[in-house]
C-alpha cells in the first residue's frame, strides 16, 4: 500500500469483528479527513467516545491535508470512507471514477470570506486577490462561487492564490500575501481577533450545498453494506452527541484540532450546533446541482449531468427505517 502523503492525527478504535462483518473485508476501515476545521468534528467524537466499537468496526481515522489528496487515497484503495465535499466527488466521478456521495453532515456553505480592513466589499477584489486552501477543495469552490455572485470572473479579475488552507490562510491575508480568502468559522474567528474583515458569510446566500459528508467508492459499497450502515450508524451517534454534548464535544474538539484558544473553539461550536449541523444524513439533488453547474465553465461533461449519480442516500434512508433517529431523539437530550 502507498504512504499516505499527509498523516497528522488519528485515533484508532479496536475491536474484535462480527464474524459477518470480519468475512467480507480486512481488519481495519480506514477513512480520511482533509482539514483540522469543525466540520470533522462528529468523526472524531464517534472515534473518542468509542462508537465504533460499539458497532463492531475497527476503524482508523486519518488526517490528510487537501481533499483532493484524499480522493485519491480513496481511489487507490488506500482508504475506505472519505470525509470531504461534494465538489472533489462529483469532479472525480465526471472523469470516469466509480466513487460517490453517501452522507452529508453539514447541508449548506459555511465558509467565510475575510479581508484586509481596506476592502470595503466583495466588488473591492477587482485587480486584487483571493485565498483558498487548493485548488479542487471546497474553498476553490467556494471562491469562484463567491466570486461568480458578484459578477467577477477567477485570474481575469481576481487573481486565485492558494495559501494551504487553516491558520496559513487567515496569515496570509494578515500579512498581505493575499487581499481576501475564503475560510472556516475557526478562520473568520481567528481573523477577527487580528482586525481583519468578515466580507460575507456563504451560508447567508442560501445556496443548497453538501459542505461535509462522506464519500466512497461503489465498488466498495457493493460489497459492504454492513460496514457501511455501521459505520453511519456511529456516525450519526457522533453528530448527536455534539449537538447535545458541549463539554465533551468542545474538549474533543480542542485536542484533535490543536486550537488553543477555548474561546473560539466555543463559538465555532455554536455556530456548528445551531446553524450547520443536520441530524439526518441525507444528501439532495439541489445540493449537487449546485456543484454542477458551477463546474459546467470548466468541465462541459457537468453540463447536462444527473445529480442524482452523484450521492446514494439508501444507508442514511435504512438507517432512518431502522427508527436510528428516533432512538438516538430518545437517548441525546436537547441542550
Amino acid at each position: 500500500m502507498n504512504r499516505l502523503l499527509v498523516i497528522v492525527v488519528g485515533f484508532i478504535t479496536l475491536v474484535q469483528f462480527p464474524a459477518s462483518i470480519e468475512a467480507s473485508h480486512r481488519s481495519t476501515i480506514r477513512v480520511a479527513y482533509p482539514s483540522l476545521g469543525l466540520p470533522q468534528a462528529p468523526l472524531w467524537i464517534a472515534a473518542e467516545a468509542n462508537y465504533f466499537n460499539e458497532v463492531g468496526l475497527k476503524v482508523e481515522t486519518l488526517f490528510i491535508q487537501n481533499s483532493s489528496t484524499v480522493i485519491q487515497s480513496l481511489l487507490s484503495d488506500e482508504l475506505d470512507f472519505a470525509m470531504i465535499g461534494p465538489a472533489p466527488v462529483v469532479a472525480a466521478d465526471l472523469r470516469g471514477a466509480d466513487v460517490v456521495m453517501i452522507a452529508t453532515t453539514i447541508p449548506t456553505l459555511i465558509f467565510y470570506l475575510i479581508a484586509r480592513p481596506e476592502i470595503q466589499k466583495v466588488e473591492d477584489l477587482r485587480g486584487k486577490s483571493i485565498g483558498f486552501g487548493r485548488f479542487g477543495s471546497n474553498t476553490d469552490f467556494a471562491a469562484r462561487l463567491l466570486l461568480d455572485r458578484h459578477k467577477l470572473v477567477p485570474n481575469k479579475d481576481v487573481a486565485m492564490i492558494q495559501t494551504v488552507g487553516g491558520t496559513a490562510t487567515v496569515l496570509a491575508v494578515s500579512t498581505g500575501k493575499v487581499h481576501a480568502a475564503i475560510t472556516t468559522d475557526v478562520g473568520m474567528l481567528e481573523g477577527r481577533k487580528l482586525g481583519l474583515r468578515e466580507l460575507a458569510a456563504l451560508k447567508d446566500l442560501n445556496i443548497p450545498f453538501a459542505h461535509q459528508g462522506f464519500a466512497a467508492k461503489r465498488s466498495f459499497l457493493k460489497n459492504h453494506e454492513n460496514e457501511t450502515l455501521a459505520f453511519l450508524r456511529a456516525i450519526s451517534k457522533g453528530v448527536y452527541r455534539m449537538m447535545t454534548d458541549k463539554p465533551f464535544s468542545t474538549r474533543v474538539i480542542q485536542k484533535v484540532s490543536r486550537i488553543e484558544d477555548k474561546a473560539i473553539v466555543d463559538a465555532g461550536y455554536e455556530l456548528h450546533v445551531t446553524q450547520f449541523l443536520q441530524k439526518k444524513l441525507l444528501t439532495t439533488a439541489p445540493m449537487i446541482q449546485t456543484v454542477l453547474r458551477q463546474m459546467s465553465e470548466t468541465l462541459p461533461a457537468a453540463l447536462n449531468a444527473n445529480p442524482n449519480d452523484f450521492f446514494d442516500n439508501r444507508y442514511a434512508q435504512t438507517l432512518e427505517q431502522r427508527g436510528l433517529y428516533q432512538e438516538l431523539d430518545r437517548m441525546f437530550k436537547p441542550r
